[in-house]
């Protein structure tokens, strides 16, 4: 996706446009969730970090979908289909493709620590957010990229398997930005993106919940590195209320395309 001037006017136009009806409308809603079941544009179900199902029978939406798809959906209410089953009947205005990956082993890049160290990279970014929803987490960053350039940032999230029986799941954020980096070219912009990494499978059988610490490198003063992390509780299936939180005010942006 080329980052010209047009695009970006065409980013903001569907950002008033995803959000417009929100104001009216108390049932319209915005949600992370996974793509399920599906058969047609119209024909598909959502579902959501919080546990409900959203059944798809109207889409408004031109974007490619497929199972499994990780996604951020604005959608409408149109009826409580199973309400005590969590099952809704809705309405698509649109969706965010969210980048959604396997979680890189830290034993793996191991086994060939030069190569795939270089590979993942460890650039700064800028924290903007990260909460926990459903099986994952969810983690919304800014970097600095060329104007004009074609180059795609990578994103990815290790897993400290080497500390596997440690009371806590240590996780590192890893930006390769493939040298669009400050001290090689100042004429750099802000670019917005968002990544979502399942991380429930990196709980022990048996466990349903355990603190997680995560570990970034920052754009710190006159863009040095420096070296950042928070902590939390991750608890399987369940959404945090900053996650809550974000579903409601969060900004869809897609300057910036992340692999």
């Amino acid at each position: 996706m080329k980052r010209n001037v047009l695009n970006l006017i065409l980013v903001m136009v569907s950002i008033n446009l995803f959000f417009s009806c929100m104001k009216d409308n108390d049932d319209v809603k915005v949600s992370y969730g996974v793509i399920c079941n599906f058969n047609s544009v119209n024909n598909y179900e959502i579902l959501t970090d919080k546990g409900n199902t959203l059944v798809v029978t109207k889409s408004h939406s031109s974007k490619d979908i497929a199972d499994d798809q990780r996604v951020l959906v604005n959608f409408e209410v149109l009826s409580d289909k199973e309400k005590n089953r969590k099952v809704y009947e809705v309405s698509v205005n649109g969706f965010y493709n969210l980048l959604s990956k396997p979680v890189v082993l830290e034993s793996f890049v191991l086994q060939d620590e030069e190569a795939r160290r270089d590979s993942i990279g460890d650039d700064p970014f800028n924290w903007i957010h990260a909460a926990f929803g459903g099986n994952y987490i969810n983690i919304n960053f800014e970097v600095l990229h060329l104007q004009y350039s074609n180059v795609k940032h990578m994103i990815n999230l290790v897993y400290d398997d080497t500390r596997a029986d440690a009371d806590t799941i240590y996780l590192t954020i890893h930006h390769n930005a493939y040298n669009e980096l400050p001290e090689r070219n100042m004429y750099l912009q802000k670019g917005l993106g968002k990544s979502s990494f399942k991380i429930s499978d990196l709980l022990p059988a048996g466990v349903a919940s355990k603190p997680v610490m995560i570990t970034w490198t920052e754009y710190g003063y006159n863009y040095r590195p420096v070296v950042r992390s928070t902590s939390g509780l991750f608890k399987a299936g369940e959404s945090s209320e900053e996650n809550n939180r974000l579903e409601n005010n969060i900004i869809i942006d897609s300057s910036i395309e992340i692999k």
